[in-house]
């Protein structure tokens, strides 16, 4: 589904624990997975890189930023939120978070 500058799948895809990794204008990266906390309680954890590299060359001290929201359909609301508002930023300010 498109969700602003985001094509995302439903909630579902994530309590199936899958990954989902996009780009946006070929240089903004993201990626939101399910993390278990050391409480054991669970979020939609996510990241956002610069650059041409895949997430797998990329180290965490790269990360532009990371976000943290509830588990639950209305947590992935806010994480496609948080994602079109830096989506944004980074369009506005040239490429730059």
């Amino acid at each position: 589904m498109l969700h602003g500058y985001l094509d995302l799948p439903t909630f579902t895809f994530w309590r199936e624990n899958n990954i989902w990794t996009g780009s946006v204008f070929q240089n903004f990266n993201y990626r939101i997975v399910q993390k278990k906390l050391e409480d054991d309680t669970k979020v939609l954890y996510s990241v956002i890189w610069l650059g041409s590299l895949c997430f797998d060359l990329v180290k965490p001290e790269d990360y532009v930023c990371e976000h943290h929201e509830e588990f639950s359909p209305e947590g992935l609301e806010r994480t496609i939120e948080f994602l079109n508002s830096k989506v944004e930023e980074y369009k506005q300010n040239g490429g730059k978070l």
